[in-house]
């Protein structure tokens, strides 16, 4: 199985009461940071209960590593940490006790790796589980997935509740994690969060949910270049490559999705671009999930 993608979902769905996520066809190649992103009730949690068989899609397939649940069960889950959305564990055991406890089923637990992140992240471990704040309780969760030495992370709103400090100290272990060279940068992180900043600093792509919509798998990257405000000096008349909204005024303002494609076709009709600014990524995002819904309500 080890030369098919991390992640392949086809044409999954799934319907919960009056909500309906999908259809999601899906992608993810291993060595990259995926940041799953959208407004809250969009379908987030969902999709990772799918990806862990802890919910099971009404229609299409999921597979993880080329293996499909029930079948590769226990082989798919050696190879994956999770964190869920909310944190679980035995509410009267000690962190040493339930590292102990989980490590059972991963045969490449690291005990080191373990206790270095107790240290790292401040907590006690001698304290129990129930006693832990929600913020710590978050911190244990994220040390006991990555102790497990997964090829992927699964995780689902993991700096939830934690403060400024836990949170910085989770991103950059995502980041070592991904980029370790000692494991041929295989190492793959997909990533649930409110919080576009963290996508911004630390994923490579982003998938968008809203409304139970798959709005696409998008590179960071190539979506920080290509979107940008334009102010020209005549408002472009029909339909220029790349723009998906104009405000009249002097100037006009226009939004591109691909700037360079609506520059170049800007100066063939003689109008001038008087200035320009780029994009933050939650505009480009907050963009994408409004004309969906426009797209929805027409």
């Amino acid at each position: 199985m080890n030369q098919a993608p991390v992640i392949s979902l086809e044409g999954v769905m799934k319907s919960r009461g009056d909500f309906v996520l999908g259809p999601v066809d899906l992608t993810v190649e291993p060595g990259h940071v995926v940041a799953v992103v959208g407004p809250s009730g969009g379908g987030k949690s969902t999709l990772f209960g799918m990806l862990m068989n802890l919910l099971r899609p009404d229609s299409g397939k999921v597979a993880l590593f080329g293996g499909r649940y029930p079948d590769h069960e226990v082989e798919i889950k050696r190879r994956v940490g999770y964190v869920p959305e909310r944190s679980t564990g035995r509410d009267d055991m000690d962190a040493v006790a339930l590292g102990r406890f989980v490590s059972r089923w991963y045969p490449r637990w690291d005990r080191r790796l373990y206790l270095d992140l107790l240290g790292r992240s401040g907590i006690d471990p001698g304290k129990r589980f129930g006693e832990l704040s929600k913020g710590m309780r978050r911190c244990l969760s994220f040390a006991l997935a990555l102790a497990a030495s997964p090829e992927l992370l699964l995780l689902d709103e993991p700096t939830a509740g934690v403060d400024p400090f836990a949170r910085r100290w989770m991103l950059d272990e995502i980041s070592r994690f991904v980029r370790d060279d000692a494991h041929g940068g295989d190492r793959t992180v997909v990533f649930a969060t409110h919080a576009v900043e963290e996508a911004r600093l630390i994923a490579d792509y982003v998938v968008l949910l809203a409304d139970g919509k798959f709005l696409g798998l998008h590179e960071k990257d190539d979506l920080l270049e290509s979107w940008k405000t334009l102010w020209v000096d005549v408002e472009p008349e029909g339909a220029v490559p790349g723009i998906v909204e104009v405000e009249s005024g002097s100037p006009a303002r226009v939004v591109s999705n691909s700037s360079r494609e609506t520059s170049e076709a800007l100066r063939a009709r003689n109008i001038r671009i008087v200035r320009s600014r780029s994009f933050d990524l939650e505009g480009i995002l907050s963009h994408l999930v409004r004309r969906s819904g426009e797209r929805q309500g027409a």
